[in-house]
């Protein structure tokens, strides 16, 4: 953090998620606090396949402090932020938009996708969703108009510097997944239809 007169500056470092790094345990910890069990993959197999080329797995900090996680999947010229995550205890200070610019300036050039959560006014979270979707608008993304069903939750699919189509997202699904891809079904519903 550097303090420029009123203005204070939030520099974020990232290292490549390791089994060495002090924080590993803490990471583990998020990323099981931050996702339902619905939308997890195994944890021993995210770390496994975030050794592939073209797969991310990074810790952010602010100086030492760790302030959260990204794990990207990368095909061509789309990149689909698979999970974001800001450490809950400092959750809404500002790092989860300091983490998307970050992967912006990472990723310069390509387009991105994400899923969040659809909002369904019946989900007990549904307040959540809404306001993960305005924080994501909020952060230079917008609504695909497509709905993705995966294992029987829809997610609401999002992209940045311009729009993916459904076989581009399969592929990247499919190579993150590797011999499993059977196992990750994705139908997708389009809202324009």
């Amino acid at each position: 953090m550097i303090t420029r007169g009123n203005e204070v500056i939030v520099i974020l470092t990232k290292k490549v998620v390791t089994k060495d790094l002090p924080e590993f345990q803490k990471i583990k910890e998020l990323y099981f606090q931050a996702f339902p069990a619905e939308e997890r993959v195994p944890w021993s197999w995210l770390y496994h396949q975030s050794k592939k080329q073209f797969i991310e797995f990074i810790a952010f900090y602010d100086q030492d402090e760790f302030v959260g996680i990204a794990y990207n999947v990368t095909q061509k010229d789309l990149t689909y932020i698979f999970y974001l995550a800001v450490d809950p205890q400092i959750r809404g200070s500002g790092y989860g938009g300091k983490i998307l610019a970050d992967l912006a300036k990472m990723y310069q050039g390509q387009r991105f996708c994400l899923s969040a959560e659809a909002p369904d006014s019946e989900a007990d979270n549904n307040e959540t969703r809404l306001r993960r979707i305005a924080f994501y608008q909020r952060n230079g993304f917008e609504l695909s108009h497509k709905t993705a069903l995966e294992k029987g939750v829809k997610y609401t699919m999002m992209h940045r510097n311009g729009n993916f189509e459904n076989a581009e997202y399969q592929k990247i699904i499919a190579y993150f997944a590797g011999f499993f891809k059977f196992i990750f079904k994705v139908e997708f519903i389009d809202e324009n239809k």
